[in-house]
Formats: C-alpha cells, structure tokens, sequence
C-alpha cells in the first residue's frame, strides 16, 4: 500500500479506465454497427443494453464487497484472507449469473414489450439480449476477478484482461454477425454471441494463469470460513447492489417516459448514454480506486490516510471532468456526426451533448465520493441517496413533464438534477466523517 499522491492515484486509476473504456467502446462500435443497419437496429441495441445492464448492476452493486474486503485484507497485510474472499467471490458470481439467466429469460418479451418498439426493433432486441443475457455467467466473473485484483492495488492485470476481452468481442462480434470464415450470418444478434464467447476465452485464459500463481496474487481455498465470508460480502454489497438496480430501474421507467417522443429521441438518448459512457467510465475509474484506497488505508488502521486518499481521488477526478467536458462541448457536431447521419436525431444529440457535458464535473464528486463511502463498507448512504435522487429525477419530474407536453430537451436536462442531488449528498456524508468508524469484518 502507497500513499494517495496524486501521481500514486493516477498510477492505480488510469489502467482501470483503459479497461472501462475498453468495455464502453465495445457498446459503442456495436451501437455504430447497428447504426448503418437501421434506426430500428440502434434502437434494438439500445434498448438490449439497457435491459441487459438493470440486471447486471446488482451484481457490480454486490461487488463492492469484494473491493471492501479484499481491499482491507490486503492493507491489512494478510495475504490469505485477500485470496480466500476473492475466491470465493468467483464462486459466488459464476452461480448468480447462471441464475440471472434463468430468471431473465422466460420474460424477455415482456420486458422489450414496455417500450413499444416497432415490430422490427421488437423482434431484434429480444434477439439481441437473449444472447447478452446467455453468457452473463462468464461476464460476471471477469467483473469480480477485476474487482479482487483492483483492490489488491493490481489494476494492470484487470486491463489485459479488458482489452483482450474486447478485441475478442469486436471481432467475433462481427464475424457472427457477417458471417465471416464460413459461419452462417446472423445479423445484429451476432454481436451478443461474439462478445459472449470472447468472455469465455477471457475466463479460460485468466483463471488459469490465476490458479497457476502467475498473477500478482494467489487465490486461497475459500472452504473455511465460507458461511461468514459469504455473509459480509453480501452484508456490504447488497445495499449497493439494491442502489444499483433502483437506479436501473429508474432508467428503466425515464425510458418508457422518453419513448413517447418518438424513435429519434429515444435512440438519441442511448447514443447519448454511449457518449456519456466514455467519461462515466473515467468516474467509475476513480470510484475503485478510492473504495481501493479507502479500503487499504482503514485495514491498515489510518483513518486520516483513508480520508485524503478519498478526498485527493475527488479532486483529481473533478479536474479530469471539467477537461473532457470542455471538450465534448467543442466538438458536439462532430461527434454527433460520427455516431449516425439521421438530421433529427443530430439535431438532438448535440444539445443533449452540452447538458452532458456540464453534468460532468458533478458526476465527478459524486462517483468518488460514493466510491470512498463504499470502500469503507458504508454502502447504505449511497444507496438511500440514489433511491431519492432517482425517485425525483427520473420519475416525477420526468412524469410532469410529459404530462405537460414540454419539449424532450427538458427530459435529458434531469441529468442535472440527478447528479447535483447526489453529488452534494455524498460529498457531505464524506465530510462527516462517520463512516470512518465502522467496524472492519472479523476474519475467518
């Protein structure tokens, strides 16, 4: 464990947003692909993105757990019990994504079916997020075997094992989808089976080199103590994995709201949620590396260590949105122009791309701040924040507007309502400083 310079925080953080980006890249090339198939295709994958994420997140919401544990394990210089959970949390994870799948599944039509797509996207999407959903059990291990070495301090390895991934995702992606090296095209839900059999390669390849001690850190045998150990991971992250799926949720119903404007707007707004994506990302980055440090610094008992490495993470992260802020402004046309040629859908996204834009630096705090707030196990703040924040941001105001005829432009400017919301809530709960009493889990 180091100290949380900025170089130190920048050092952990930027292989961790190379993997993100890698990740978010992978959604945008195939929302470019579906692009020059039809607006019906880029609604098709927007909508299977979005439907596919509300059950992946409880399951980035419960890894926190695993970032809490493990990271204070490993600041607390014992070894085995880092392993022991991270093992464990593999374990854990292969068996909630089978079971996400089987739960999904059956109800995929009902699901697609609340946003009264066209018949053609209909059929498309439902296509396209069987298969994302078939293959959840080999994406949820790559996100925890990520999260357990992040912890650790290690975020290179987590990297190759994102750009592999996503090499593989792209190519096989399209080699389904066009049917290259003589398999049988299958059009737009080629990209799900492409991307999904890449996760597997990259579970085969890294779980191996894992077992066979050729990473940063060991897995140990995560039998003993396995009862106790399940219960803290799912104690911590259960609240942020509930977070995760009402914010979802929420998501979910502002896109019923939103889908009564029309195909342009809606498909708008997935393309913008892409754009968006390429700086959440870079938060979301700076989110682990503050639970990282967080984490380390309250297990190797300094509590003011624990405070600047989070509050220097916040910092440095608001800097970085300001910048790329600036410059999705400056170049809103021109990105909005690469992403698709339909006039009305451009004509939207470039102002929906300033809001974007002055919504980042409140992301910034917000993210980093809730990351800190999780690293030290306190994840239920952040989770009542998110539940108020949606409930107001996404659902009534969202409600009111529609049922006052405004102009779409009023709905996507929510984002700021909803990220001002929790950036000051999280930012106030962190300079409390409350949670940096809370008890560290026994071991076992």
């Amino acid at each position: 464990m180091q100290t949380a310079s900025t170089f130190n925080i920048w050092r952990l953080t930027w292989p961790t947003i190379l993997s993100n980006m890698a990740f978010m890249l992978t959604g945008l090339v195939f929302l470019k692909i579906a692009g020059g198939m039809g607006l019906d295709e880029v609604a098709a994958v927007t909508t299977g993105q979005r439907l596919f994420f509300i059950l992946f997140a409880v399951m980035m919401g419960l890894s926190s757990g695993t970032t809490a544990l493990v990271g204070r394990y490993w600041g607390a210089n014992d070894q085995q019990m880092a392993g022991r959970i991270a093992a464990l949390s593999v374990i854990i994870f292969f068996f909630a994504g089978i079971l996400l799948s089987w739960l999904a599944i059956p109800f995929l039509e009902q699901l697609v079916g609340i946003f009264s797509l066209t018949p053609k996207a209909h059929v498309a999407a439902v296509d396209f997020i069987y298969y994302t959903v078939l293959y959840a059990p080999p994406m949820l291990i790559v996100l925890v075997f990520s999260m357990a070495f992040r912890a650790t301090g290690d975020s290179k390895t987590p990297l190759w094992a994102a750009l592999i991934g996503a090499v593989l995702g792209i190519y096989l992606g399209v080699v389904y989808a066009y049917g290259w090296h003589g398999i049988a095209p299958v059009g737009l839900s080629g990209l799900a089976i492409g991307n999904g059999v890449a996760a597997i390669i990259t579970v085969l390849l890294f779980m191996g080199l894992w077992l066979l001690g050729r990473l940063s850190f060991k897995p140990a045998n995560p039998l003993p103590g396995m009862a106790s150990n399940s219960r803290d991971l799912v104690r911590i992250g259960m609240p942020a994995a509930f977070e995760q799926v009402f914010f979802q949720a929420g998501l979910l119903v502002f896109l019923v709201f939103l889908s009564s404007y029309g195909n342009a707007a809606f498909a708008t707004y997935g393309i913008g949620l892409s754009i968006l994506g390429l700086m959440i990302v870079i938060a979301f980055s700076f989110s682990i590396s503050s639970a990282t440090l967080v984490s380390q610094h309250l297990g190797a008992g300094d509590k003011k260590g624990a405070y600047n490495a989070g509050w220097r993470t916040m910092r440095t992260c608001v800097y970085i949105m300001v910048a790329g802020g600036a410059m999705m402004s400056l170049f809103a046309e021109e990105i909005a122009r690469f992403i698709i040629d339909d006039p009305e859908v451009i004509a939207l996204l470039v102002p929906f791309t300033y809001i974007i834009s002055c919504s980042l630096p409140l992301m910034g705090i917000e993210f980093s701040m809730a990351g800190a707030l999780r690293g030290a196990g306190d994840t239920r703040y952040p989770m009542m924040v998110t539940m108020f924040s949606i409930l107001l941001s996404r659902v009534l105001v969202p409600f009111v507007l529609v049922q006052i005829g405004a102009d779409v432009m009023w709905l996507y400017a929510t984002s700021l309502l909803d990220f001002g919301i929790k950036s000051s809530l999280n930012l106030r709960r962190f300079r409390k400083k409350d949670w940096l009493h809370r008890q560290p889990p026994n071991q076992h």
